[in-house]
């Protein structure tokens, strides 16, 4: 996968005509994880410098922007134009890598498709159930285990939502996957974080039980939807 600059080519392949599988959108997706880091890491550590915008332009590589920035220089470019937008339109908002990868908008897609869908339904209850567990048992508690919990319990269903959202068809079908495999993950994770609590006697026995058998079901059947989905994209070809 060649990467650029420029943000218009950011996110194209050099075959544009290449459809990819779940695993060339992994690569993207890790990419664009590590550039999101990067780009936290920088603004973080030069949020008070005088020449913030030109420095993390610089070391992130976009020769665009900081020439843009040396242009400009003479203006207010932090009002004028906003060059954190830049940053969030390379890694997701090109219009053109949305057309070429079907990806349907925010603005067009109706969530009302995926609240149907069994395997979204399930991960999205057991996400308030979470919540509700927090809220409640966990409020006044604190510790590591919860934590990797709370930050995990709700990634499956936002990544079945975020993967329907690319589509079913061939250009974007691998891009769905990979975004349910990442919610998978999350699911995965959400069971070792509910051993950690009961192992820690944050959570009685009868509440382990019950969320780790319904967490369980979340992660087989998401598990199930992937190879369903994977079966489809071979038949596409």
């Amino acid at each position: 996968m060649s990467m650029s600059n420029d943000p218009d080519d950011f996110l194209y392949d050099d075959d544009e005509n290449e459809i990819w599988d779940e695993h060339r959108w992994e690569e993207f997706m890790q990419e664009a994880d590590k550039r999101t880091d990067k780009y936290s890491e920088l603004l973080d550590k030069y949020m008070d410098h005088p020449d913030r915008d030109k420095i993390i332009a610089k070391e992130m590589g976009w020769d665009w922007l900081a020439e843009r920035l040396e242009e400009d220089e003479t203006e207010d470019f932090s009002e004028e134009d906003n060059w954190a937008d830049f940053f969030i339109h390379e890694i997701e908002e090109g219009e053109e890598w949305k057309e070429a990868a079907g990806y349907q908008s925010l603005e067009t897609f109706n969530f009302d498709d995926v609240e149907n869908l069994p395997v979204y339904q399930q991960a999205f209850e057991y996400t308030i159930s979470a919540f509700e567990l927090l809220d409640t048992h966990l409020k006044d508690k604190s510790d590591e285990s919860i934590n990797a919990f709370a930050s995990s319990v709700g990634v499956p269903a936002a990544k079945i939502a975020g993967g329907y959202g690319m589509g079913f068809e061939m250009d974007s079908l691998g891009g769905n996957i990979a975004n349910c495999k990442r919610g998978l993950k999350a699911a995965n994770n959400t069971l070792i974080a509910l051993q950690d609590m009961r192992k820690k006697g944050l959570i009685d026995q009868k509440i382990y039980l019950d969320f780790y058998e319904r967490g369980k079901e979340v992660r087989d059947n998401l598990g199930i939807y992937i190879v369903e989905l994977r079966e489809k994209f071979r038949r596409g070809f």
